[in-house]
């Protein structure tokens, strides 16, 4: 009797151990971080928005720019717009393919074998859009730092006259948003020494992308004096804000500025 008591005790303290054992590798394990699956390296590559045919000029609304892995990158593919805008395909480029430099050249030229800018515009014009100079006249067009392939946003500043005294004064808006550029207009550049670094040239304008209803109200405020600048907006942001235009009162409400009164 005594003997089997013995065996009980033995079954049930090596049970206990067991089941000890379980509950402390259950517990390390819920107490170590699982680690995150490293994210592949990935950049930018410019791709077919839409199916592009063989021997056809590529548009600027027919690519775009998307996040590959580093991997997955072929040869000579293209990390800038406007190294595949307005390039004659010579291959079929299905939607989401990445254009190859290989399989673009430059787009046929005419008689004398020279491309009119009205022509090279043409090409990089979306079907529905019409092509409308911008004045660069604001430090963000003059910068450089806005190129081909870019979206933007168009904000002009206008004084408005008022009969009534008292009334009246600058009101800025949002005039136009999202709209591409499709060419930078820029003067020649100087010639500078042999071998030295290319210099650029004054930027005069950004050529953009807009409904023709667009390219008007943009004319009206050019023609009018209105001091018309541009913000940049990241690739992916694609948003029409609601935006209120800004005058006098709302900076008066938005941070609770009160009209001084003359001193008695």
């Amino acid at each position: 009797m005594r003997l089997r008591r013995g065996w009980i005790w033995y079954l049930a303290g090596l049970l206990l151990a067991v089941l000890a054992g379980v509950i402390a590798i259950v517990a390390l394990q819920q107490a170590v971080p699982k680690a995150e699956p490293v994210r592949p390296a990935t950049r930018p590559v410019i791709v077919a928005a839409k199916d592009i045919a063989a021997r056809q000029i590529v548009a600027i609304d027919a690519i775009e720019a998307r996040d590959l892995p580093l991997e997955e990158i072929p040869s000579g593919a293209i990390f800038r717009v406007e190294d595949a805008a307005g390039k004659f395909s010579l291959q079929d480029v299905k939607t989401g393919q990445p254009l190859l430099a290989q399989s673009l050249i430059a787009a046929p030229t005419g008689a004398g074998g020279i491309i009119t800018s009205t022509a090279t515009l043409a090409v990089l014009l979306p079907a529905d859009k019409v092509g409308v100079a911008l004045p660069a006249d604001d430090l963000l067009s003059q910068s450089g730092d806005v190129g081909t392939g870019d979206r933007v946003d168009v904000m002009a500043s206008l004084i408005l006259l008022s009969t009534e005294e008292g009334k009246g004064g600058q009101a800025t808006a949002m005039t136009l948003q999202n709209v591409p550029v499709v060419k930078v207009i820029e003067e020649a550049p100087e010639t500078g020494s042999p071998g030295g670094p290319q210099q650029r040239g004054k930027i005069l304008g950004l050529v953009l992308a807009v409904d023709p209803q667009d390219a008007v109200i943009l004319k009206y405020f050019v023609d009018s004096g209105a001091q018309v600048s541009i913000d940049v907006r990241p690739s992916k942001l694609t948003s029409i804000f609601d935006v209120v235009p800004v005058t006098i009162n709302y900076i008066a409400d938005k941070y609770g500025i009160t009209v001084p009164e003359p001193v008695e």
